[in-house]
C-alpha cells in the first residue's frame, strides 16, 4: 500500500501465499522490485510492524532502501510492559519530535520518571520512528502503517472465498476504487489536493501569532520569525525551516506560511508537487484492465497447478480466546461496565449463593425462599356434561344404548 496526493491509500501490488516466511517476503520483494525499479535510484521508502522475516528479507532484496517501523505496534508492545498511567503517552511525544535536540530534551524527561522506560526506547534507532530522523524523500510525516489496516478492513469479505473468486474480485475492487477517485478528483478545480487545501487553511490563522522579519538578502527569501523567545529560521527559496516541518510533509509550516503573507506570496505556490493536483491526476492516469469469465480464458497446453498440501496439526484443534487488545483498555465508551457481585443470603458472604453455600446462616431464623404458589380462583365450579347438539356425530356408545 502507498498514500496518494490526498492522503487515501492506493494499491501497489499483493501476493497470496501459504505463510508469512522468509522467503515467501524474499519472492514478493524481489518480484516488486522488478516492477518499480531499484529502491536505491528511486528512493523508495517502507514502514512496517517490525515482522521479523520481512525485515531479514529487505535486508537481503532491499538493503539500501529506508525502513520505518509503524509507532502503533511500538507504543503497544511499550504499554504491555509499563502499566504506569503516566509513560502511556511518552512514546507519542517522543515520535512527534521534529528536531534532535527536541527529542533529546524529551528522552532526558522521561529519564527522570522512569529509567526503565527510558532504557527501552533508547534500543530503538531513532531513524526509524522519530520525525526528527526520518528521510525528507518521501514528504510523508506519518507515523502509523493505517494503510495497510485499512486495506485489511476493506478485504474481509474476499478473503473467505476460493482463491481465483478471491483474486478477481480483488482486482475488482481495486478497479472500482481507482475509478471512483478518478469520478471525485475530476471535477476538483483547485491546484492542491482536496485534503492539503484545507491542511494549508488550518494554518494561516495561527501563522499570524508568528512576527517574519526580512534579513535583507537580495533574493528576498530569507526570513527570521519569532514569538515570544522563539525565533526559526525560514529559507524561502530552498522550502527549509528550523523546525524541520516543511522539509518532512513538502508543506510550509505555520512559520514559513507567516514569510510567506511577509512577502505578500500564496502559500499554495510553495507547496511540493507531489501534493498537487497534477500528481494525482498522473497517480491515476492507468487503469487496470477489464478481466473477462473463465468461459473466455485461452486454452494453454500446460500442467495445471496442484493445491498446495493442508496442513493440519496434531491433535485435536484448541480453541483460543480474542486476546485482548491493550488499546481497548483506554477506550472510555457511553455506557458503564456493571461490577456486579452476587450476595449469599444465608451468611452474608459474596461470590455464591444460598444453594452452594456451606457456611452457618448469619441470621438463626433464616429460612430459604420458597416461590409463592399461583393465585387460584376459590370460586371454581366442578366440570358440568352439556348436552350434545343433534348434529354432533354419535358415539358408539350412546348408539348401543339407543
Amino acid at each position: 500500500m502507498a498514500q496518494d496526493a490526498n492522503n487515501n491509500f492506493y494499491t501497489i501490488a499483493y501476493t497470496v501465499v501459504g505463510s508469512e516466511t522468509k522467503e515467501s517476503w524474499k519472492l514478493f520483494l524481489t518480484l516488486l522490485q522488478e516492477d518499480l525499479g531499484n529502491a536505491s535510484v528511486h528512493g523508495w521508502n517502507f514502514m512496517s510492524d517490525q515482522q521479523k522475516d520481512l525485515l531479514e528479507a529487505m535486508k537481503e532484496v532491499m538493503l539500501e532502501a529506508p525502513n520505518q517501523n509503524c509507532v502503533m505496534y511500538m507504543w503497544k508492545n511499550f504499554i504491555n510492559r509499563f502499566k504506569d498511567l503516566q509513560l502511556r503517552d511518552v512514546v507519542w511525544e517522543c515520535a512527534r519530535c521534529s528536531t534532535p535536540h527536541e527529542f533529546v530534551e524529551t528522552m532526558e524527561k522521561l529519564k527522570k520518571i522512569n529509567e526503565e522506560a527510558w532504557e527501552y526506547l533508547i534500543r530503538f534507532d531513532p531513524r526509524v520512528w522519530v520525525k526528527a530522523y526520518l528521510n525528507h524523500g518521501p514528504k510523508v510525516d506519518s507515523l502509523t502503517n493505517n494503510m495497510c489496516e485499512s486495506w485489511n478492513a476493506n478485504i474481509g469479505k474476499y478473503r473467505v472465498k476460493p482463491i481465483l473468486t478471491m483474486c478477481e474480485e480483488l482486482c475488482c475492487y481495486v478497479m472500482k476504487r481507482m475509478t471512483k477517485h478518478i469520478i471525485l478528483l475530476s471535477a476538483y478545480p483547485g491546484k492542491l489536493a482536496l485534503v492539503q487545501q484545507k491542511r494549508v487553511g488550518r494554518m494561516i490563522k495561527p501563522s499570524n501569532r508568528w512576527n517574519a522579519e526580512w534579513i535583507g538578502d537580495n533574493e528576498r527569501k530569507r526570513f527570521e520569525v519569532s514569538r515570544k523567545t522563539s525565533r526559526v529560521a525560514v529559507k524561502l527559496m530552498k522550502h527549509t525551516c528550523s523546525c524541520n516541518m516543511w522539509q518532512l510533509t513538502g508543506m510550509p509550516c505555520v512559520h514559513a506560511i507567516a514569510a510567506i503573507r511577509k512577502k505578500h506570496d500564496k502559500p499554495e505556490d510553495y507547496v511540493h508537487k507531489w501534493l498537487c493536483m497534477e500528481s494525482i491526476h498522473l497517480t491515476y492516469a492507468h487503469s487496470i484492465q477489464p478481466i473477462p469469465s473463465e468461459e473466455y480464458w485461452h486454452r494453454i497446453c500446460y500442467i495445471k497447478p496442484e493445491p498446495p498440501p493442508i496442513k493440519r496439526p496434531i491433535g485435536r484443534p484448541k480453541m483460543h480466546k480474542r486476546k485482548k487488545d491493550p488499546i481497548e483498555d483506554l477506550i472510555q465508551g457511553d455506557k458503564v461496565r456493571k461490577t456486579f457481585r452476587i450476595t449469599c443470603s444465608k451468611c452474608g458472604e459474596k461470590g455464591h449463593n444460598y444453594k452452594t453455600c456451606k457456611g452457618a446462616p448469619s441470621n438463626p431464623n433464616w429460612k430459604p425462599k420458597t416461590r409463592k404458589p399461583k393465585h387460584q380462583n376459590s370460586s371454581t365450579q366442578a366440570p358440568v356434561e352439556l348436552p350434545l347438539s343433534q348434529s354432533a356425530p354419535k358415539t358408539e356408545a350412546s348408539h348401543n344404548t339407543q
